[in-house]
């Protein structure tokens, strides 16, 4: 199997489930009410929601560099959209970033792997650091959605 599958499995696996560390975005998220979604708490000026919002935005930053696409990142990087305003909104939102996922991997899938150790673009670190890099960064955001889910439950249990 080319390396490019298995990153890409890897995007979907973190998303959707079977990854190696038995946790993924869609089941963590799964029982996710739209207040716990949206609750700012002491741990992190960013909300379940808007983590999830920032991974959907890079997921797609990502798609388009895999297509050659140099895409500047404002200081905001994927965090100024609006919380949901309701459980539709946040389904949605949950919704939209499997389908952000899926088109990542696609791509991944697709790129020529002979190109791996190549810049993704002019001036920029290999497309393989930048692949392989988004599985991490997927990974270190769950990490921060699982605290905070279970930050939001310990301290409604009190």
């Amino acid at each position: 199997m080319e390396i490019t599958a298995l990153i890409a499995q890897h995007i979907t696996d973190v998303h959707e489930g079977n990854n190696w560390t038995g946790t993924d975005v869609s089941s963590v998220l799964q029982d996710v009410t739209l207040v716990e979604a949206t609750t700012v708490t002491a741990a992190s000026v960013n909300t379940i929601a808007a983590l999830l919002q920032h991974l959907t935005y890079w997921n797609r930053i990502m798609v388009q560099r895999i297509a050659g696409i140099k895409v500047t990142i404002p200081d905001t990087n994927g965090f100024d959209v609006p919380a949901p305003q309701n459980e539709t909104s946040w389904e949605q939102m949950k919704d939209d970033n499997i389908s952000s996922a899926r088109e990542l991997a696609d791509a991944i899938r697709n790129f020529d792997g002979a190109k791996l150790q190549n810049p993704i673009l002019p001036g920029y670190s290999t497309a393989y650091k930048n692949l392989q890099g988004s599985v991490e960064h997927i990974h270190y955001h769950l990490g921060q959605m699982v605290i905070l889910k279970n930050l939001l439950r310990s301290s409604s249990e009190r």
